[in-house]
């Protein structure tokens, strides 16, 4: 997971003035059981958005940043609209307003978005679940304030949120060990119930990680070289796997927070930009 910054100058006006119309019609429902009817009935007008959020996530899963290995890509509401799920049989009711709010908008491989244990030994995936660490701050229909809510599970949209995730050698993703115990254990239910720890998740990170593994071979070879013996085929060599490296670390490279831990773990942390971020530091400059 690295932050996605959400620009929705790429979504035509026609697609956001239908969203605004339904969710102005959801606004005049008072009755609860014919705003649930009216949701599903209307269902469909998030669709059109799916590929405009891809476009945000370079083609993305913005949980898993995997390239459509999680089965086919679904707009999540990261708050749900039907209810929320705090723990096993503990449900709160749903944030029925963001059915059709644009903010509420991820996308999600089916295997994160879902309940499954397609690939895992135990039930992973979004579903319902919305835990709050503190549940008596619950947002509701009369109270909607949701900048009270301190949630459990990890916003790719949220700069501090994907940064707490470190990712192994072997492609599994855990807690970064530098957070406090209480964080770690927050972090490792998300990961849990964003179901970014499937078999096929790590597996295909790990064949990731070994394309990084030779190229970080092949550039540390060269580097060893005092550089008056380098050959020219040796500075090709290293221009290749840097700008091999540095591409597998940007945004737009498929695993790339797992890249940049590899990166990280193995003396290259120069390599492991965070490019996503640069806009905030523009926006800072602006205020």
């Amino acid at each position: 997971m690295i932050y996605i910054r959400r620009n929705w100058d790429l979504v035509p006006n026609e697609v956001r003035d239908a969203l605004a119309k339904v969710d102005a019609e959801l606004e005049a429902i008072s009755d609860e059981k014919e705003r649930k009817a009216f949701i599903e009935k209307n269902c469909e007008a998030w669709s059109p958005l799916r590929k405009y959020l891809g476009s945000m996530s370079h083609e993305k899963c913005w949980y898993s940043e995997a390239s459509e290995r999680v089965s086919r890509y679904e707009v999540d509401h990261f708050r749900p609209h039907g209810r929320a799920k705090q723990a096993s049989k503990t449900f709160a009711e749903g944030y029925c307003w963001l059915a059709f709010k644009r903010d509420n908008f991820r996308l999600a491989g089916q295997l994160c978005n879902r309940t499954n244990k397609e690939h895992s030994e135990e039930t992973v995936g979004k579903g319902d679940w919305f835990p709050l660490v503190e549940p008596e701050k619950r947002a509701t229909r009369q109270h909607r304030d949701t900048a009270s809510e301190s949630p459990v599970l990890l916003d790719p949209c949220d700069p501090e949120d994907p940064y707490k995730l470190w990712f192994n050698d072997d492609g599994n993703v855990v807690p970064d060990p530098d957070l406090d115990e209480t964080t770690q254990n927050l972090v490792e239910q998300a990961i849990i119930q964003l179901g970014l720890r499937q078999t096929k998740l790590n597996k295909a990170r790990a064949s990731t990680l070994n394309k990084c593994r030779r190229a970080l071979i092949q550039y540390k070879d060269v580097q060893k070289l005092p550089k008056g013996q380098r050959t020219e085929r040796d500075i090709r060599n290293a221009e290749q796997a840097r700008a091999l490296l540095l591409a597998m670390a940007s945004p737009s490279g498929e695993f790339a927070a797992a890249v940049r831990c590899f990166l990280i773990a193995n003396g290259l942390k120069e390599f492991a930009r965070r490019d996503e971020l640069a806009h905030l530091a523009m926006q800072a400059e602006e205020v």
